[in-house]
């Protein structure tokens, strides 16, 4: 198991982006996957219908993209395309091209192009790790505690390059799941994945021993808050909380932002949200977090019918929260709980952080 773990971690961090700056390999890279893809589609025609022609042309394309670039996963889009156009779309050969056909095919080529571009923005984010990684080797070498120091660091890079990978398929393949309408699903993941990159640049700005509260919730809904007066404020201590913690809270603001925009407070003109939040230390040293989203002057709510990805990514919170919704006549009522451990925590200088937008 070591090794496997140091074969993936040499893949990712080392021969991939090399890979990925060699288009002469790179391009005939994409093209095989794309025939092992093609392949696997006609010898499993049996089993499937005409009417799933893409099914493994998606991994394909994933694949593609994140060992070999940008590149050559536009070209496997392309050479799909053409693939199940003239075996699937209607009938062999050419024409006609139904409507359905075509809605069918300009659909595949929306969600692949957004597949790409995800992985894209991931490949940067990576190497732009590795190269911050590299600039902290040279920094730390002369001193005394550069060798324990660098060892820690390059064990919370594999460690949030791990659980990146993970979240980030995870909203792929959940937000795809409860969202049927292409453009709904591009918007929905695109909100996801920027207030989860919010997150990791201000874990990455303390080198990734957490984040300032203040500065997550003020960045994770400054796009969400609508012009006018007074439409936000938020008050608590500047306390920094630990990575997993902050990225999992993104995650639950940005929900919480988005409905109020849909259905709560920021929905009309005259709605507030007020985001207010305690630090209490414990008898054992470890600080109980309690955290109180609420909105007042909105539209009447009531509870969802159905529990979409949006509820389930509140309801979670992240580890060890509590978290109660409680839906009145002017606004939801969130309140997060949860323990954190004395090691994890910590307050920064100055007074409590108090803002009004």
């Amino acid at each position: 198991m070591p090794r496997l773990v140091r074969l993936v971690d040499n893949l990712i961090e080392r021969e991939f982006p090399r890979l990925r700056r060699r288009p002469q390999f790179a391009y005939p890279l994409g093209l095989v996957i794309f025939a092992v893809a093609a392949g696997a589609r006609l010898w499993a025609s049996d089993w499937l219908e005409d009417n799933t022609p893409f099914l493994t042309f998606f991994v394909a394309i994933l694949l593609t993209a994140l060992v070999a670039g940008t590149g050559p996963g536009l070209l496997v889009i392309l050479c799909s395309l053409v693939f199940s156009w003239y075996f699937y779309f209607p009938a062999v050969g050419w024409l006609p091209l139904s409507k359905p056909a075509i809605a069918a095919l300009s659909g595949f080529a929306i969600l692949s192009l957004l597949i790409v571009a995800v992985v894209y923005l991931l490949n940067r984010k990576v190497e732009s790790l590795i190269d911050e990684r590299g600039r902290s080797e040279g920094l730390l070498q002369d001193s005394a505690l550069g060798e324990l120091q660098l060892e820690q660091l390059n064990i919370e890079l594999r460690h949030r390059l791990k659980n990146t990978f993970a979240v980030i398929g995870g909203l792929i393949s959940q937000s795809a799941r409860y969202t049927r309408d292409v453009d709904q699903f591009a918007t929905v993941l695109a909100g996801r994945l920027s207030a989860m990159g919010n997150a990791m640049d201000l874990i990455a700005m303390r080198s990734f021993m957490g984040a300032s509260l203040n500065e997550l919730i003020s960045e994770t809904l400054k796009p969400l808050v609508p012009p006018g007066r007074d439409r936000f404020h938020m008050q608590g201590p500047e306390t920094i909380i630990p990575g997993d913690v902050a990225s999992a809270l993104a995650l639950t603001l940005h929900e919480l932002g988005t409905n109020a925009i849909k259905y709560g407070a920021w929905s009309d003109a005259r709605g507030k949200v007020s985001v207010t939040w305690t630090l209490t230390r414990l008898e054992n040293d470890d600080n109980r977090f309690e955290l109180l989203w609420s909105e007042r002057g909105g539209p009447p709510v009531s509870q969802p019918e159905r529990r979409g990805l949006g509820t389930t990514l509140i309801d979670s919170g992240f580890p060890t929260a509590q978290v109660e919704r409680q839906f009145e006549k002017d606004g939801v009522q969130c309140l997060l709980v949860a323990v954190l451990k004395q090691a994890t925590t910590r307050r920064t200088r100055g007074r409590a952080a108090s803002s009004n937008r």
